[in-house]
């Protein structure tokens, strides 16, 4: 199963709307907080360029990098659920191993 469709900034505020509970208010503040790292991904991207200019500025950098370094995602060890995931697909792979297919 592929990733859902985008909200947009109305779907978002629509789901508040429906629900403003706390919880939702704090899954609201963390995707707002994931646009902001996007954003400055974005300025990094740009300030690099495509036209071979690797300069970032050491404050844009630094501050892209805390974040990077700060996010959950990267240092957090699977949830019980995600190793599950993890666990049956690479169960499947042995299977498809085992049965001769190959990957490439």
């Amino acid at each position: 199963m592929g990733h859902l469709s985008p909200l947009t900034a109305a779907e978002l505020a629509a789901i508040y709307d429906r629900d403003p509970s706390p919880s939702v208010l704090r899954l609201l503040q963390e995707i707002r907080r994931l646009h902001e790292t996007i954003r400055r991904a974005d300025q990094v991207r740009r300030t690099i360029g495509n036209e071979g200019v690797f300069y970032v500025p050491a404050v844009v950098w630094e501050c892209f990098v805390r974040e990077l370094e700060a996010e959950p995602c990267l240092r957090d060890l699977p949830t019980p659920r995600q190793q599950a995931r993890i666990d049956e697909h690479l169960r499947r792979l042995e299977e498809w191993r085992k049965n001769g297919r190959k990957f490439e």
